[in-house]
Order: structure tokens, then sequence, then C-alpha cells
């Protein structure tokens, strides 16, 4: 999912990046990306995602980040392709992207057909509240296993070879 460019939650992050970090240069290097990426969210180059917006919380950024999707979902929603004929905006590729799983597993570990699932992406049908449910549940499943997966391998030591058997 990616938001609007937000100028005042922008500007919050570069004062953010001065008063903790002393620069921008230290922000995105807390955040582990390039200072030049940095720069191009910053000016407005590049909508910012969820993935930008979890690093900046990993980091200690407090604005109200839910509040500024929330604001940016609505005013994106008509204009959206996750928009169903009942007007639900269903972030479906966001969702996706956050649980780094393919269309046809997704829609397999949902226990609906891809067809289903590609019209819940395209915004030609929404998914009953079970439906619904069963993907939220899954996607912070997916997610919270995944970043388990990368800090458990950050901190595991390496491994020793086995002894070999001396006959």
């Amino acid at each position: 999912m990616s938001i609007g460019n937000n100028e005042k939650m922008l500007e919050n992050v570069r004062k953010f990046a001065f008063s903790r970090f002393g620069s921008l240069k230290e922000l995105a290097d807390a955040m582990g990306i390039k200072p030049q990426n940095l720069n191009t969210y910053l000016q407005g180059k590049v909508k910012i995602g969820p993935k930008f917006l979890k690093r900046l919380k990993n980091v200690g950024f407090d604005e109200d980040i839910d509040n500024v999707i929330l604001q940016n979902v609505i005013k994106s929603s008509s204009k959206a392709k996750n928009v169903s004929k009942n007007g639900c905006f269903l972030d479906i590729d966001g969702a996706l992207e956050l649980s780094n799983t393919p269309v046809a597993r997704m829609a397999q570990l949902l226990g609906v057909t891809p067809a289903t699932f590609a019209e819940w992406q395209n915004g030609t049908a929404t998914p009953t509240v079970e439906e619904l449910s069963r993907l939220f549940n899954q996607v912070v499943a997916l997610a919270l296993s995944s970043r388990h997966a990368a800090t458990s391998q950050a901190t595991a030591e390496p491994e020793t070879p086995p002894a070999q058997a001396t006959a």
C-alpha cells in the first residue's frame, strides 16, 4: 500500500531526524536505507509505503502514522483499483507485499480460489467478514513470522560443522 505524500508528516520526519539522530544520513542509516532513498521520500518523489512507515516506527518516530494512512486512504479510495462496488477499500497488494506471499499461495491459505482472490484484488468483489478476518490474520501471522525469522537469523550463532568420525 502506498499513501499520498503528506507534507506535514514529511516535515516532522525531517525534524525527527535532526532532533533524534543529528542528520538525515544518520536517520537513513538507522532505518537501514540509503540517504538518497530517504531524500526521495522527503522530497515527495516517492510515495510512502508500509515498509517505509514500519522502518520509521522501528526507529522511534511516534507520529500517528495510522491516522496519516487512514486520511490518505480515504482521499485516494475513489481512485484506487481495490475499491469494490460498495465503496469498500481493500489494499490487497499491500497485504501481499507485507506478507511477502504470492497471490496463488495466499488464496490457498485463505481457502479461496485464485480467481476469487483476483476479484478482491481488482475490486470487482468484496470478501465476507469471515474471509476478511482470515486475510487479516494470515497477513499478520506471515509478517510476524518473517520478522521473527529475520531477527532470529541475525542473532543466531554460526553453526559448527560436525566432527568427522574416526575409524
